[in-house]
């Protein structure tokens, strides 16, 4: 199973640029927080290669998680050693 969403981000003044993310993968296996992790790292490293940024906000609406569950999650992979692209 896998599953791309075309989201739309603000690029400069009055412009928005589409990105297509990966929400799921077929690699996505594991607990809940190792998968949420996943596709969050996966998530933010596809709109830095597209050119864009997403924030905490576009996170938690595309992933249904809240913004404190974002921010751990982020906190924990700066942690591991991965370099975390954020946005506004």
């Amino acid at each position: 199973m896998s599953g791309v969403l075309v989201y739309w981000v603000p690029d400069g003044k009055d412009r928005m640029r589409s990105l297509k993310l990966t929400v799921c993968t077929d690699e996505d296996r594991g607990g809940v927080s190792s998968v949420r992790r996943k596709r969050l790292s996966r998530l933010l490293n596809e709109a830095a290669r597209q050119g864009g940024r997403l924030s905490y906000r576009d996170l938690s609406m595309i992933m249904l998680a809240s913004k404190a569950t974002l921010k751990r999650d982020v906190s924990y992979l700066k942690r591991m050693g991965f370099e975390i692209p954020m946005g506004r």
